[in-house]
């Protein structure tokens, strides 16, 4: 795989689909973030789930730039339509981490007295209809894989 300094984003074709490969940095997450958007606009997603998939990039990709590496790392997208759904998948090799399995289970609320931590994946679990959440290997290590779905309309 060729690298290119200073890039946010290259894509990576792996037989399962294309995948863009992006630097884990918070410089590159509006990039991120519009090139998702981007994708489900022209996939013919509303502007309320617009807004509700926006959330979902927001927690997953900043908590991979902040969270998965102890050293700067990278983190890999892939976006997919299909009916009336729009797939997003984030990967990284960062540490293991299951964001489904925090405390806040869906339907809590939180409150001032509660730990930090949990909030923004209730909020994915809540909009989302599904959040898978694997440990895999993926890109010849093993790897984070977070598969969220969501309806266009």
């Amino acid at each position: 795989m060729m690298t290119n300094p200073g890039m946010a984003a290259q894509t990576v074709s792996q037989t399962d689909g294309n995948w863009r490969r992006y630097d884990a940095e918070l410089k590159f997450y509006e990039h991120i973030k519009n090139d998702i958007l981007r994708e489900a606009e022209a996939a013919g997603m509303s502007p309320q789930q617009e807004f509700r998939l926006e959330l979902g990039i927001e927690e997953i990709a900043v908590n991979i730039i902040r969270y998965a590496y102890k050293d700067p790392g990278y983190m890999f997208v892939r976006t997919d339509s299909d009916g009336g759904n729009f797939r997003l998948e984030f990967v990284d090799h960062g540490f293991p981490f299951d964001p489904l399995a925090q405390k806040m289970k869906h339907g809590e609320v939180p409150t001032d007295d509660q730990d930090e931590g949990g909030y923004g994946i209730f909020l994915v679990k809540k909009n989302f209809s599904s959040v898978v959440y694997r440990h895999e290997e993926m890109f010849d290590a093993m790897a984070n894989h977070l598969i969220m779905e969501l309806p266009l309309s």
